[in-house]
């Protein structure tokens, strides 16, 4: 379900410059104004077809642990959801 952050959750993705938030319960937030942004619904819906693939409990470990190692620009992660963003291919 798509849904505008308000609140604590909007201070929080204002302050870490998000513009979209996928949270583990399958809802994605969006900071007023980026809702209507088809890339970025894309993006955060990528997020929740890897949850499902690999269950939260195991996105939730990778995810933390790509960005400890990668950083969060290259975590793969975040570089699929890129990819289905901007429509680029996926490299292999």
């Amino acid at each position: 379900m798509i849904k505008v952050a308000s609140g604590p959750l909007l201070w929080f993705m204002n302050r870490m410059k998000f513009q979209g938030w996928t949270s583990l319960w399958g809802d994605i937030y969006f900071v007023p104004g980026f809702e209507q942004d088809v890339g970025l619904v894309r993006h955060e819906q990528t997020h929740l077809k890897q949850m499902q693939t690999d269950g939260k409990l195991v996105y939730m470990v990778k995810y933390l642990y790509w960005n400890i190692r990668y950083g969060y620009l290259l975590n793969p992660y975040e570089i699929e959801a890129r990819e289905v963003q901007y429509g680029t291919p996926t490299s292999n």
